[in-house]
């Protein structure tokens, strides 16, 4: 069973039917062209609240695309220090946009209100300015926790004082607008670009989205083609994840219960805890004493018992639901657990 990412997931019988469907359209010759591409990227848009959208094969890719777009070779990306555009873009914004990054403190990924407004000021002769603040939402290294509507609001507050866009690295923000209980939209509403993916919850089997006005839609256009990200025709994935933002957003809270089920039966085993304080959506923490070994040993261990997790740090696993792993599924991975710990005592 493999809970390492929940793109892992396979799309659903009604998107590989999509697919099939597409497979027999021609596709169109222009970079926008195509017709399951327009559908997607218009359904996109609407669902975030924003004028236009493009398709992106990831969503590494989209935020890069919003960086280089936003940010002014020199100057300085603001995020949370963990935040996902810090620790697994490869260094993009510097490689590809000439852009440093300030990550400040936060906690369960909410950047600390009072470090961001000291970082956000104007460059100098000295000192290089901020052009842009990241907002990753749901945090993935805290374990997807949620940054909630206050929160979203007082940091947007805090960057339109100082003239400063905000980019939203959302994605799994359908995740945070179901635990929420509000839309994506709304969650949006408080950036002026959005970055989500179609796979990851959504069990598209490939993409992401880019959003924002239709003047910054139009530029990413180009920019995506000069990162080497354009891609025809596109039109049978793209088929895959109008079925996905169509028919999975709506179940997710539906992984949530999973996920915080299965992590409350594992951290009552001898050995692990809870690597957060609270499980928010679909992803688990779980830390390991010292007895347990390290995390990558640990999780070799479990592999051999039928359950695929990642190492997260030296002593953490993440695990990751989406919508093919039930309830009925947690005895195997509990047990899979249990048979793991025997090994190391």
């Amino acid at each position: 069973m493999d809970l390492r990412s929940d793109f892992l997931s396979r799309p659903t019988p009604e998107m590989v039917e999509a697919m099939i469907a597409a497979a027999q359209r021609r596709g169109g010759f222009g970079v926008r062209e195509d017709h399951h591409v327009r559908e997607l990227e218009t359904l996109a848009a609407r669902m975030v609240g924003k004028e236009d959208a493009l398709f992106c094969a990831s969503c590494g890719l989209a935020n890069q695309i919003a960086i280089h777009l936003q940010c002014r070779r020199g100057s300085t990306l603001l995020a949370e220090a963990s935040s996902h555009v810090f620790t697994s873009e490869a260094g993009g914004p510097a490689a590809l946009s000439g852009v440093m990054c300030k990550g400040v403190p936060g906690h369960e990924g909410i950047a600390d209100f009072d470090a961001v407004d000291e970082v956000l000021v104007a460059g100098d002769a000295q000192r290089s300015g901020v052009d842009l603040l990241v907002i990753e939402n749901t945090h993935v290294r805290t374990g997807g926790a949620v940054v909630d509507m206050p929160a979203l609001e007082r940091l947007r507050g805090l960057a339109r004082q100082r003239g400063v866009p905000v980019h939203l690295d959302g994605s799994r923000v359908f995740n945070a607008a179901a635990a929420l209980n509000v839309s994506a939209a709304e969650i949006c509403a408080n950036a002026d670009s959005v970055a989500f993916s179609l796979n990851k919850g959504l069990a598209a089997p490939l993409g992401a989205m880019l959003a924002g006005s239709a003047a910054f839609i139009d530029e990413a256009v180009r920019v995506r083609q000069m990162f080497g990200g354009g891609w025809r025709p596109a039109g049978i994935p793209a088929a895959a994840g109008r079925v996905a933002l169509e028919t999975m957003p709506q179940r997710l809270a539906r992984d949530h219960t999973v996920a915080g089920e299965l992590g409350a039966a594992l951290a009552g085993l001898d050995g692990l805890s809870l690597g957060q304080s609270r499980v928010w959506t679909n992803l688990v923490l779980l830390d390991l004493d010292e007895r347990l070994g390290l995390a990558e040993n640990f999780a070799q261990a479990l592999a051999r018992h039928g359950v695929l997790a990642i190492p997260f740090g030296k002593r953490r696993l993440r695990l990751a639901i989406y919508y093919e792993i039930g309830l009925e599924d947690i005895p195997f991975i509990v047990d899979a657990f249990r048979k793991a710990i025997v090994e190391f005592n």
